[in-house]
């Protein structure tokens, strides 16, 4: 009974995925009449389908092609149904913002879960 036990752990362990959770950093891109440009550079090792960024005044937003962006004051969300971050890339999300040394926090979501845990960029 012990060694059938301990072989199903075994098999267990061994099956679970070596996915990491998705990475974010975040790097000054451009800076003009006060407000400078961040880009947000997502990677994953899982299917991401929307990212959500808080903590900065956001003027503007920048989605890559095939994703959408939705912000309100310091909160941004971009989306897309057809063009994930895939295991292996990496996308970028540009804001606008006049608090460019302002923390971010970032959450990713797949197609219906969230993934990962939020991260303080």
């Amino acid at each position: 009974m012990k060694r059938s036990l301990l072989i199903f752990l075994a098999l267990v362990v061994a099956a679970l995925p070596a996915f990491a959770a998705p990475s974010a950093t975040k790097a000054v891109k451009a800076e003009s009449d006060g407000v400078t440009t961040l880009a947000v550079n997502v990677t994953s090792d899982d299917e991401v389908y929307a990212v959500i960024i808080t903590g900065a005044a956001i003027d503007d937003v920048r989605a890559p092609h095939g994703w959408v962006g939705v912000a309100s004051g310091n909160h941004v969300m971009f989306m897309t149904g057809d063009n994930p971050v895939k295991a292996g890339s990496t996308v970028a999300f540009k804001i606008m913002t006049t608090e460019p040394s302002a923390a971010l926090k970032v959450s990713f979501r797949g197609k219906e879960d969230p993934i990962g845990n939020p991260l303080n960029i």
